[in-house]
């Protein structure tokens, strides 16, 4: 095939997705190309999760850690603008971390989950994962990763293709969910979406600084690099998240305490070593 050839069916794929694929991003606003539907994104996330689940060690085998998680994820969640069947696990690994699946699925490890002190830190993560998406961060990724024609494949096989290959394209998901690497244009948006979720659940936006102030302490002492790997973190971004808190949540002190904390410390206590 011609370079010329080649550059034209590009181009007649490309324009031929955009009618079905133009939407305005329901957390953002803005208009952008998504070449898979909700329902496809959906289907991608159910087929990678256990495969994803295993990855890093399995959920933590205890009910109460579970429901708590899936308690302060879903409070977050049910403010997003973006309606999707938002799902939390606590994930059975002592690397700090915590991702979101296309679809909805959103995990953090135990080993994050430990490295916390207090209850509105949890949340502020769970609404910084929930913020990648309800603003499409994860597909938008995945689109620019694997490509669209392989994204739209993967999808398709995912709600009509036979098991091998449903299973075959929850691996390529996987894979890619694990070396996605969100742009820190990305990590500014979810942390604005973050602060504006958990606010709206009743939670003071102050966790998120926290949070972000947690985690460059371990960046620092060299902790955590996987993390950061996938979730650039800057100076800069901890103190953006600051003024922002400082200029449209003044009515929340940083030196007020988390009402929630001895819950969480009390379910803290719950966790075991990774495999224990």
């Amino acid at each position: 095939m011609t370079a010329t050839r080649h550059h034209v069916l590009l181009w007649l794929l490309v324009t031929s997705l955009l009618p079905l694929g133009c939407m305005t991003n329901p957390a953002t606003g803005e208009r952008e190309l998504i070449i898979i539907s909700q329902e496809q994104e959906i289907a991608l996330g159910v087929e990678a999760a256990p495969q994803f689940e295993a990855e890093f060690g399995g959920k933590v085998a205890n009910d109460s850690l579970q429901a708590y998680v899936r308690q302060v994820g879903q409070s977050v969640a049910d403010v997003a603008e973006r309606k999707m069947p938002y799902e939390f696990g606590l994930l059975d690994s002592n690397v700090p971390n915590a991702f979101a699946l296309p679809g909805g699925k959103v995990y953090i490890t135990s080993g994050l989950m430990a490295a916390m002190t207090g209850e509105r830190q949890l949340a502020a993560v769970l609404g910084h994962e929930v913020g990648h998406v309800a603003a499409l961060h994860n597909v938008k990724g995945l689109q620019r990763q694997l490509g669209a024609q392989v994204l739209a494949e993967l999808a398709a096989e995912a709600i009509g293709g036979k098991s091998g290959q449903a299973a075959e394209a929850a691996a390529k998901i996987v894979g890619g969910v694990i070396n996605l690497r969100y742009s820190r244009e990305d990590e500014y948006q979810a942390d604005d979406l973050g602060i504006r979720y958990m606010t709206k659940a009743g939670y003071s936006p102050w966790g998120m600084v926290e949070l972000l102030t947690t985690l460059e302490t371990m960046s620092e002492s060299g902790g955590t690099p996987e993390f950061f790997r996938t979730h650039p973190l800057t100076d800069k971004r901890i103190e953006r998240a600051r003024s922002k808190v400082q200029d449209e949540h003044g009515e929340f002190k940083p030196s007020a305490s988390d009402p929630q904390a001895n819950r969480f410390l009390k379910m803290r206590k719950l966790l075991t070593p990774a495999g224990g």
